[in-house]
């Protein structure tokens, strides 16, 4: 330590602080907390600032097992600190109440609302004289103890440093460095001044090469290298070159499927899938205009020949009827679409996901990668900088191909009931393929990347090793996504058949009738099974942030010589996909359970 920094000392209590309830966990009976922050705190002797670096906060006494009390009350302990820790720049604590009758009591009046205030207790060891102002100072405590966490009835006063309640009031000496000359500066010999000096300059290097690289990232994602580099030359700080591009963001037409119709509506209704199957399998098109002129407007929008012929999305979007009869697919009000079909077998459409269909060209999406944050200011004050970051998400078609077979016989038919029969198929076929890209694509081999393959999600290890599936690791599921504010009331969990088998059989804790999958729910959460998804594997998230985009058309190619022996065509069909990732904190998943 300088020489030039004065040391004595101040006799200060115990303190106190008072907090509020953050979560609460009524099957644990476990309440998580916020028992600290670096906000300013006037006591009796100054303004207090906790400093809530790792080397000021001894964490020790709270983490071995403190107790809860009752008004600060020792003799009253209703429970005790499972877990505390310091987490951007905040004390945070995990409580569990005991079971005693008062243990009970209070912990029904905290669900319920009637007891809010919780308070700390903590020892100071040391502190800096930081600033003295109007004849108030302002101390930054730079070692300190929390020992114990209290429910209260009535919030202590902080203002003549009461809250003490039952805990010995004892005063205890605390070591003060004053930094400050008379006149309220800090004293800094001719070497702390060069050091300091320096540190400035560095810092300032620092800070410009991560405004250059920030801008030039932002204006490389945007297309916007030009005013990228002008806004560099500018001195145009971060958040400013970010309003530039939302203006831009803001300005650019939504995407509109619309403009990629073919047919006008007489034209959709008139379209018969039967009668280009024909016009393909005898190759002759002469009865099939409307449908050959469709398939050539969809390529020419596409950019490329079909392998076979196209069938517009608008006719993928009309009701699969039949002009006679009863229909082969049955609905109440009275016709379903291809589309409909499709999304209706996606396991995931009906857990949230989002299908947007009739594409063209490569699409972005917008998605948030950085958070924002909300400020308390006086009215002449200006919003302080946020940290909201918004980026593109590029949608690109990628593949995906099916397959079903007919008698040739019944394609010349052309009844209106086999092309129904015939869609259904294809797009069941089609949607499974979807689903299991959206989970576990793998990004490779033509694949778009799902959920498994996607990096920020959160990943729990439930191997055999650390004690398989079990209650906990559900819970750390579940607090992956929290930890990352991406949770939400409508979040499912979602696994294949094995392990679906395997919840169903584990207790929630052992020797507990109930499983941790009853009644179609893992912990109050929706479950669903699925065989799409891989073994061993289980997912938990907010699957509206799952999103498909489906390109304007469905490529048909008819291969009669498959199975020319017995008179039979294979059919293949092909649809442009791609899946997205909105938000990849709003999922975490586990893949090894018991391995």
């Amino acid at each position: 330590m300088n020489k030039q920094y004065i040391e004595n000392t101040k006799k200060v209590f115990k303190e106190f602080r008072d907090l509020e309830v953050r979560s609460i966990n009524q099957d644990e009976k476990t309440v998580e907390l916020s028992f600290s922050s670096e906000d300013p705190y006037e006591r009796y002797w100054g303004v207090e600032i906790l400093d809530h670096s790792t080397t000021s906060v001894d964490m020790s006494r709270l983490n071995n097992a403190a107790p809860l009390l009752f008004n600060h009350n020792r003799d009253e302990v209703i429970g005790v600190v499972v877990s505390a820790k310091i987490a951007d720049k905040r004390g945070i604590a995990v409580v569990r109440f005991g079971n005693s009758a008062k243990a009970k009591e209070v912990f029904s009046d905290v669900v319920d609302g009637i007891m809010k205030n919780v308070s700390v207790g903590y020892q100071i060891d040391e502190m800096i004289l930081e600033s003295e102002k109007d004849g108030m100072e302002t101390y930054r405590v730079t070692s300190w103890r929390p020992f114990e966490i209290s429910v209260v009835s009535i919030p202590a006063d902080t203002t003549v440093g009461i809250g003490r309640g039952a805990e010995d009031p004892k005063e205890s000496d605390v070591k003060i460095i004053n930094k400050l000359n008379k006149k309220g500066e800090q004293n800094m010999n001719e070497e702390e001044k060069r050091v300091a000096e320096e540190a400035a300059k560095r810092e300032a290097r620092a800070a410009e090469k991560t405004r250059v690289r920030e801008i030039a990232a932002i204006a490389k994602k945007h297309d916007m290298e030009e005013e990228g580099q002008k806004a560099i030359e500018e001195d145009t700080t971060v958040d400013e070159f970010r309003a530039l591009v939302l203006q831009k963001i803001g300005s650019a037409k939504p995407v509109d499927t619309k403009a990629n119709n073919v047919l006008d509506e007489k034209e959709v209704r008139a379209y018969s899938l039967g009668k280009a199957i024909r016009a393909a399998l005898i190759g002759d098109w002469s009865e099939a205009q409307v449908e050959q002129r469709a398939s050539q407007k969809v390529a020419k929008l596409l950019g490329k020949d079909a392998r076979g012929f196209y069938v517009p999305h608008q006719v993928l979007e009309r009701d699969l009827n039949t002009t006679g009869g009863a229909a082969i697919i049955s609905t109440n009000d009275g016709g379903i679409s291809f589309i409909d079909i499709l999304k209706n077998k996606l396991v995931t459409q009906k857990l949230g996901a989002v299908v947007i269909g009739g594409l063209s060209g490569n699409v972005s999406v917008p998605k948030k990668t950085g958070k924002s944050t909300a400020y308390w200011i006086n009215e002449e004050d200006n919003t302080t900088g946020s940290d909201l970051v918004l980026g593109m998400l590029p949608l690109t078609p990628k593949t995906v191909s099916a397959k079903t077979g007919y008698s040739r016989q019944m394609l010349l038919q052309g009844n209106i009931d086999v092309e129904n029969l015939l869609m259904s198929d294809l797009a069941e076929e089609i949607a499974l393929a979807i689903d299991a890209a959206g989970i576990a694509g793998t990004g490779l081999d033509g694949q778009p990347k799902g959920i498994l393959y996607t990096t920020g999600i959160g990943a729990v290890d439930c191997s055999t090793a650390l004690g398989g599936i079990n209650f906990n690791k559900v819970v750390d599921l579940e607090t992956a996504i929290a930890n990352g504010n991406a949770d939400v009331e409508n979040m499912h969990y979602v696994s294949g058949a094995s392990v679906t088998g395997k919840l169903k059989k584990i207790p929630v804790e052992s020797g507990h009738p109930e499983k941790l999958l009853k009644d179609g729910e893992v912990n109050g959460y929706n479950h669903t099974r699925s065989n799409q998804v891989p073994a061993n594997t289980l997912i938990f998230g907010d699957f509206s942030q799952l999103l498909y985009g489906l390109w304007g058309g469905l490529d048909i190619m008819i291969d009669p010589y498959a199975k020319a022996d017995s008179a039979g065509v294979v059919i293949r069909a092909f649809q442009s996909v791609d899946v997205a990732i909105r938000h990849p904190e709003s999922f975490s998943a586990t893949n090894n359970i018991d391995q």
